[in-house]
This record gives C-alpha cells, structure tokens and sequence, in this order.
C-alpha cells in the first residue's frame, strides 16, 4: 500500500468516526449537546448600561462554580467595550472586567453576560467538591465575628435586643433560630435602599440587604460566626437586582437563613450564589448613570419532562465539555482551536504557498489577536519585532553563542514590554490590552528568525515572510473567532477528527501552489502558432 492511500484511508477513517460521534450524540441527546437536559437548568443575562466619562471600566460578578450549582456556556458581548474573565486561586471569586476598546467615544456603553447554570447538581467535578470544601470550612478564630460595613455587632441596642431575644437558649441553632424569626417576623419589608443594621432596627422596616445585615450583626454579638451570601433568585421572573441571605456557623455546618423569604436552615436550590461577603454585582470607574438587571428564564429543555435516563446518554452527559468548571472550560477552547489554527497554516503555507515564521507562532499570535481584537495588537507586536531586530543586528556585533543570545533577546524583549507599559500608563492607557497575551518566547524566537532570514536570503524576504506570518495570524484570529464555530467544538469535540483528517490530506498534496500558478503563469500559456508559418 502506498504512503499516499495509506492517508487517505486514515483521513477516512477519521472523518468517518468524527462524523458518526457526531450524528450519534445528536440522536442521543438532541438540544442536550448545547444545554444539558435538566429541570434545575437556567439561562441567565446580566445587562448592564451607564454613560462613560472617561476610560471607563466595569467589573461584572461571576457565579460561583461549586457545591450544587455548576456554570457553564458564558459568554460576553459589548459594542464598546472588552471583556477579560478573572478568577481567584481557588474559585472563591469570579469577576468579568470590562475595559473601554482602543478608539470608543465618550457616551452610553452596554455589556451583557450571559451563561448556563445547573442547580441540584448532584455529582459535580473534583473542582466543584474542591471549592465546596473551602467555602463551607469551618470559621478561623475570630473570623465573621467582628464589625463590617453596615454591620456593627456592639451596637448597645442590637445587644440589647440580641440578649432578650436568646434569654434560656443554650445551643447555636436555637440562638440563630431565635434571632432569624424576630427579624423575619417583627422587622418590616421596605425598599428602602442600603441601610445598616442598627437603622434597619432603629426604624423597624427594611429592604432584603438591610435586614440581612441586622440578623449578621444579631448572631454575631451572640458569638454565632455569621456572613452574607451575594446572588440571584432563579425562581423569580422578570428583571432582578442581587440578593443577599444569611449564612450562621452553628457548631458544625453553614446554617443558610433568608429573613426576605421566610427561609431558616436551608434556602431552595434555585439560590444562585456568586460570593460571600457584602459584595457589589457591578462596579464601574468613570461612568455615571449606572444601571444593571439580571433576567433569568428556565432553558426549553428543562420545561419538558426529562426522558429515560439510557447508559448512552448518562455517557455523553458525563464527556461533555459543559461539566468542566468554567477556567478548564476555557482552556480546552482554547486548545480545541489550536487544531483549527495549524489547519489554516497548512491551507497558506501547503495550498496557497505563503510562507511564515514557524508553524506554532502564527497560531499562538492568531488566537493572541483573537482575544486583543484590535488593530492596536497587530501594531504593537510588528513594532516589538522590528525594534527586536534592530537590537539584534547590534548584537551581532558582540558575536554570542546561540542561547546565551536568545536569553540576552529575550531579557530585550522584557525590557521593551516594561518600559511599554509604563509609558502607556502614563498615557492613561491599559497597555495590558494588547500585549499581555503574546507569549514572549515566540517574540523571541520571531526576532531571531527575522535577523537569520535577512541574513540567508536578504531583507527583502524576511520582510515579506513577516508580512505573511501577519496575514496569517490575522487570518487565523477572523476564524477562530466566529462563535458559530467555538460552540460547535465545544459541542461537538469530536470534530477535531475532521480537522485531522484535512491536515493528512494536505500533508501528501506535492502539486503546485496558487501563487507558484501565479508566478510562473507565463510558461503555462500555450505559445501562439501563427498559421502562416510552415514548420521547418
């Protein structure tokens, strides 16, 4: 069998199993492989809207991705302003930062966030047990007993009231308990706008944040560790704020308390959480007129009677890519289009006969612009690479062994980013939005391969391998970026088997190139036999 049949039949054989995958887990689970198939699964949108002043900037909360609640599908979307995810060590808190893009005027700007959510999940990744854990620990010494903003547990009348209400009580749960009806039942429901919990006694009424801070500042002058818990109701309709309950430590677990809804011990499943503390869904610099909404509606699959559980579906359910916490979410988008990236390399530099520096460069700095989406990204790479290559031709001078340069190169390369940044934050400009993605390494080794290039075959064609390598990558960021195609990856993984299947194919392709066609179109021409010569 020769080399060339053999990779058309694995080419074969690829396709034929992604495509049967395909069209076996869209029998199987139908809609279920963009939403999984559950009655806890809701779709939620946060808009935000407000009037810039200036470079403006937000901060959006994230739900938290644990315990019985599991986030998936989020995506942002913003005419004028650009979104990068940010998440802590360990989980515990999830934000969205919104930045003014390069060239945006002054006035109304609009962000919106959207995602998936599961709730009951009873059997989530080693992520989601893993943060569970840490949140629900027990209190450290000392720690949710002292005085916060709002919330002031010495207050001579909360103690006062904290004293007669736990008179004869002897265990945690009963104080609690005890704090939480009085509270519930003798303080009254108002929007009345943020208040503390001393005003929210002192007047007898308040709104669900203010009478929340009163029944923390209650149990912890009674010694009760006690927190606030920041999220949204998924069972409510219509456009909402945050929400905020309660959560005591009474001796040996969490006790969740909701004085809004009448909730002591537990509160349903359908309590999104998105942190703990007394925290603020957005926050904004530079902006005024600030508003915000979420909107939360039940996914068309969970109005529907869920089917049959079958070992085929429980499977699928169990592979999907939806079950992975959200960060390992998106790094296995971010490796699925890595695949995509080097197939268009091959089409450029196989079929059409560009040719770049390296294969994986173009894809990094591809997916780079990807995420940057600016103009001010190209602009900033090609001028670090041309100001690499001019130190690099000073270098030559110095005659350095290779990886002694390259490490001197780089340590350039360092430099040339340090004193970017400081100048643009003396412009007042995020310099961080087009080169905190580009992998240093691959500037590096770029320079490198631009001054050997221009030595070897002139600067004439380093330059133009370098227009190439910015073609390619631009190329690669517009395809990469199409949503259609990042959800049917993130659906449908098994379509890297295609991906492959196309890259063997050109692998054994010897023929000619477009631009090879292009070059030596005139030695394709036929030559033109004039009818009134007689052949010799």
């Amino acid at each position: 069998m020769s080399r060339t049949m053999l990779c058309v039949l694995t080419a074969g054989v690829l396709a034929s199993v992604s495509l049967g995958t395909s069209l076996v887990r869209r029998h199987v689970l139908g809609e279920e492989t963009r939403v999984p198939h559950d009655p806890g699964t809701y779709r939620v949108a946060l808009h935000v809207s407000a009037q810039s002043t200036g470079d403006a900037r937000l901060m959006t909360a994230c739900p938290l991705d644990f315990g019985g609640q599991h986030v998936f599908g989020e995506e942002t979307s913003s005419d004028t302003l650009s979104a990068k995810a940010i998440e802590s060590r360990h989980g515990e808190r999830r934000h969205i930062q919104w930045s003014l893009r390069p060239g945006a005027a002054r006035g109304p700007v609009q962000a919106s966030y959207e995602f998936y959510c599961s709730v009951g999940v009873r059997r989530g990744n080693s992520s989601m047990g893993r943060l569970n854990k840490l949140l629900h620990a027990p209190p450290k010494p000392g720690e949710d007993l002292a005085a916060s903003p709002g919330i002031d547990p010495s207050d001579a009348e909360i103690t006062e009231l904290a004293l007669e209400l736990t008179a004869g009580l002897e265990t945690k749960v009963d104080k609690a308990r005890a704090l939480f009806h009085f509270v519930a039942e003798e303080i009254r429901a108002e929007p009345r706008g943020s208040q503390s919990a001393g005003e929210c006694l002192t007047s007898g009424r308040g709104d669900a944040l203010g009478r929340t801070r009163l029944v923390v500042a209650l149990c912890r002058n009674r010694g009760i560790p006690a927190r606030l818990v920041t999220g949204i109701l998924l069972a409510k309709s219509g456009a909402q704020k945050a929400h905020t309950w309660v959560e005591a430590w009474v001796g040996d677990y969490w006790m969740s308390m909701c004085p809004a809804h009448h909730h002591c011990g537990r509160v349903p499943a359908t309590y999104l959480i998105f942190g703990y503390g007394d925290m603020l869904m957005v926050r904004a610099k530079r902006v005024r007129d600030l508003d915000y909404a979420f909107v939360v509606e039940p996914t068309a699959q969970a109005a529907r009677a869920s089917d049959e559980a079958s070992p085929l579906r429980a499977f699928f359910a169990r592979v999907s890519l939806h079950s992975l916490p959200p960060a390992e979410g998106r790094l296995v988008e971010f490796l699925l289009l890595l695949p995509v990236a080097a197939l268009i390399i091959c089409v450029f530099r196989n079929l059409i006969g560009l040719e770049s520096f390296g294969t994986f460069a173009p894809a990094l700095i591809g997916l780079a612009f990807r995420e940057l989406a600016s103009l001010p990204g190209i602009l900033v790479f090609l001028s670090i690479v041309l100001v690499g290559w001019l130190m690099r031709r000073v270098m030559d001078r110095y005659h350095l062994l290779q990886v002694p340069r390259t490490a001197f190169m780089l340590s350039l390369v360092v430099v040339m980013l340090i004193a970017l940044i400081v100048a643009a934050n003396y412009r007042d400009v995020a310099a961080t939005r087009y080169i905190s993605l580009f992998p240093l390494v691959i500037l590096t080794g770029m320079i490198e391969r631009f001054w050997t290039l221009e030595t070897e075959d002139g600067a004439w064609c380093s330059f133009k391998t370098l227009v190439a390598t910015l073609v390619i990558a631009a190329t690669i960021s517009l395809v990469v970026g199409i949503p259609v195609l990042v959800r049917h990856l993130v659906n449908y993984p098994e379509t890297i088997g295609l991906v492959m299947a196309c890259q063997l194919l050109i692998g054994r392709y010897t023929g000619y190139r477009l631009l090879e066609l292009y070059r030596f179109r005139d030695f394709l021409r036929q030559p033109e036999v004039n009818a009134t010569e007689e052949p010799s």
